[in-house]
């Protein structure tokens, strides 16, 4: 029973001692400066942190699944839809631009076979696009926690020859870039 008691004893004063003698290590250590090296008082000391946190891009960006263009004035079809955008944050500096492109080139058809292709064209915040052959920007979209809506309207060249239903798919291309 003694021997019990002694073996106790030591196992406290050993665990007392382990954690007493127990040593935090940190990305920065500061260790007393100046001084006499015989003085228990020790000098104030500085270091430096840098505190960061990192924020993801976020964005959602709708496109009109369809638009039908209606007959108007003189026999040409106009109709339109809205690209929207919501809950943008984006770098400093940075923007989202909306492209639109066609591979008919702004050409609708009412088959794969039909010869006959009347032209189309779309006009939005960026005025009328004039390029068919590459397409071209449709709207831009800043930082911001409020919707954000752009108009997006198409309208044929020409009044159709034939009847049918007249389709072409179009491309809309949204990427991140420069404000300029």
């Amino acid at each position: 029973m003694k021997n019990t008691r002694i073996f106790a004893a030591a196992l406290a004063l050993a665990s007392a001692f382990a954690i007493a003698s127990m040593t935090a290590f940190a990305d920065t250590t500061v260790n007393p400066t100046g001084g006499d090296p015989f003085d228990a008082t020790p000098k104030p000391g500085t270091a430096n942190t840098t505190v960061e946190f990192s924020v993801d891009p976020a964005y959602t960006v709708t496109i009109p699944a369809t638009v039908t263009l209606e007959k108007g004035a003189e026999d040409i079809y106009g109709g339109s839809g809205t690209i929207t955008a919501e809950s943008v944050k984006l770098a400093e500096g940075k923007e989202i631009v909306v492209t639109l492109t066609s591979a008919s080139k702004f050409n609708m058809k009412t088959s794969a076979a039909a010869a006959y292709k009347p032209p189309y064209t779309d006009e939005g915040a960026f005025g009328k696009l004039t390029d068919k052959d590459n397409g071209g920007i449709v709207a831009k979209f800043a930082t911001s926690t409020a919707v954000q809506n752009t108009p997006v309207t198409f309208t044929t060249d020409e009044t159709p020859m034939y009847s049918g239903t007249y389709s072409d798919p179009v491309v809309f291309t949204i990427s991140i870039e420069d404000i300029v």
